[in-house]
């Protein structure tokens, strides 16, 4: 992915490590957020109410507790009670082959052995996988044969996977010093119909499940996250139209079938078999076809290239002036910028960041040319930006009640100096950028004679795009207006607060309130 990325490297750190970092951050915003052993029971929905839904949950001690909310969110795994209560249908297949996956301190005589992870090939257990993780450890996997799996895959031992790698390496040696860690498992391929049902919204593995082929277990389901925690905060809010959360469903589901097929071939491939819509010649190489369906899919599988269709939230100008050639619905391309003064360049990415609540309006100035040794723009350049000012200031402008929704970031193409305001006329739109190599005026297809308008999502993929003129600013708003609720964000209004009431529990008949 190079070129689309500032993170050229490759890092494996497991899952058990991911989650406490993430656990750490959390219950610095709030020591209370995170509540660990508790078992969901059941839930209810009474539309009457101003928290519609009562989750019942299973407390350590066995108590029983009435948690009261405005949604119910499932991210309870592949087997989700959530799920399964809400009765919807989790149709797909069930792969034939099982996976053997561990973790482990291992000595061998490989050639790469802690670098980027690979691919080992082996007559007997197709391709093996060798990633190197975190604190020393390896994690190897390959395809378990039946005869030893049998029945439930209940007479597998540790001893029994740590025979079967080393056989996997052949010729290689393979000693282990510690097993950490190991799991055989079968494969359900398998899409939710629904990812929303009324108050129900599924996320992760209980929306979808998949092999580990392509490694997409939690990278999907952190897609899912940031697709779904803005829509769920903004409508929860009331800031967002209801119809926000019919967006995450339709956009994450058709990703997940779209991962589903491709795991079909990866999983395939991966256990020594061609698959037959591939039409392979008898002689075909097995590894040659699973290289290609990774080279072939390594955008998507990065989390690069994830996209989405025309929707509520991805739209098209309606004009026929094109003001910019990315792709509506794709991620907004990174690159580096310069800020008033400053020596180093920072990532646009870490300039539109805010927390993940609000949408990016970026304004592609143009390019500013010496004047008297001061960076200027054009004098026309400069009156079209010096109008759009006046318009975000005026009383009809969207900004006057949608202001925390969005913020500005201008761009200008170019070498600044300290005070924008002398650069562009008057005070910039929100923080103020230089682009010195044209990187991001050429990722994001903008001419910088004429500029232009892109509305980036809280999850970072474009929204809108449209010229620098008052009828692109009008139809920003205008495309702010298809879905944020109006006149219900006051300027000035906290757009998200951690730690606020999330409903009511009752705990042994006593009421508390939760933050």
């Amino acid at each position: 992915m190079n070129g689309k990325t500032f993170f050229e490297f490759c890092m494996s750190v497991r899952q058990r490590h991911v989650e406490d970092a993430v656990h750490g951050v959390i219950t610095e915003l709030d020591e209370n957020a995170v509540r660990s052993s508790i078992k969901f029971v059941d839930y209810k929905v009474d539309e009457t109410s101003d928290h519609p839904v009562t989750a019942t949950l299973q407390l350590k001690d066995g108590q029983l507790a009435h948690v009261r909310c405005k949604y119910l969110v499932g991210a309870d795994g592949g087997r989700s009670t959530v799920r399964a209560l809400s009765s919807i249908p989790f149709p797909g297949v069930s792969s034939p082959h099982k996976w053997v996956r561990l973790d482990a301190i291992v000595k061998s005589d490989l050639p790469v052995q802690r670098g980027p992870g690979v691919g080992v090939e082996s007559d007997a257990h197709g391709n093996v996988l060798w990633v190197p993780t975190d604190n020393g450890r390896t994690r190897i996997g390959f395809v378990l044969k039946d005869e030893l799996y049998g029945v439930d895959g209940s007479s597998v031992t540790a001893e029994t996977v740590m025979e079967e790698a080393r056989k996997a390496l052949l010729p290689n040696s393979l000693e282990f010093v510690q097993l950490d860690w190991w799991t055989v498992y079968a494969i359900g391929q398998r899409v939710a119909e629904q990812f929303r049902k009324g108050r129900v919204i599924l996320a992760g593995d209980a929306a979808h499940t998949h092999s580990s082929g392509a490694a997409q277990g939690m990278n999907t389901g952190i897609h899912d996250a940031t697709n779904l925690a803005w829509k769920l905060a903004g409508v929860v809010k009331g800031w967002y139209k209801e119809e926000v959360l019919d967006v995450y469903d339709s956009e994450r589901r058709a990703s997940a079938q779209h991962l589903i097929e491709l795991d079909k071939d990866v999983a395939s491939l991966i256990s020594g078999k061609i698959p037959e819509r591939f039409n392979a010649p008898p002689d075909a190489d097995v590894n040659e076809y699973l290289y290609g369906v990774f080279e072939a899919s390594a955008g998507f599988g990065v989390g690069l290239e994830v996209s989405y269709p025309e929707n509520l939230l991805n739209k098209t100008y309606p004009g026929d002036e094109l003001s910019s050639t990315v792709q509506v619905g794709h991620r907004g391309p990174d690159a580096a910028l310069f800020r008033p003064g400053a020596r180093f360049p920072r990532r646009l990415q870490e300039l539109v960041a805010s927390s993940g609540r609000r949408f990016s309006i970026l304004v592609f100035a143009g390019e500013v040319h010496s004047v008297d040794g001061f960076p200027t723009l054009p004098e026309a350049r400069a009156a079209k930006y010096a109008e759009l000012r006046q318009y975000v200031d005026s009383a009809e402008s969207f900004a006057r009640t949608l202001a925390d929704v969005f913020q500005f970031v201008t761009v200008v193409r170019g070498e600044g100096v300290m005070q924008p305001a002398e650069a562009i006329g008057v005070p910039p739109l929100g923080k103020m950028a230089y682009d010195h190599t044209g990187d991001a005026y050429d990722k994001y297809g903008v001419r910088t004679g004429e500029g232009a308008l892109v509305v980036l999502r809280p999850d970072g993929i474009v929204g809108f795009a449209a010229p620098l003129a008052l009828d692109g600013i009008r139809a920003v708003g205008l495309y702010f207006e298809g879905f944020v609720e109006p006149r219900t964000i006051r300027q000035g209004a906290p757009l998200w607060k951690v730690g606020s009431a999330v409903g009511e529990v009752s705990v042994g008949g006593q009421e508390e309130h939760t933050v």
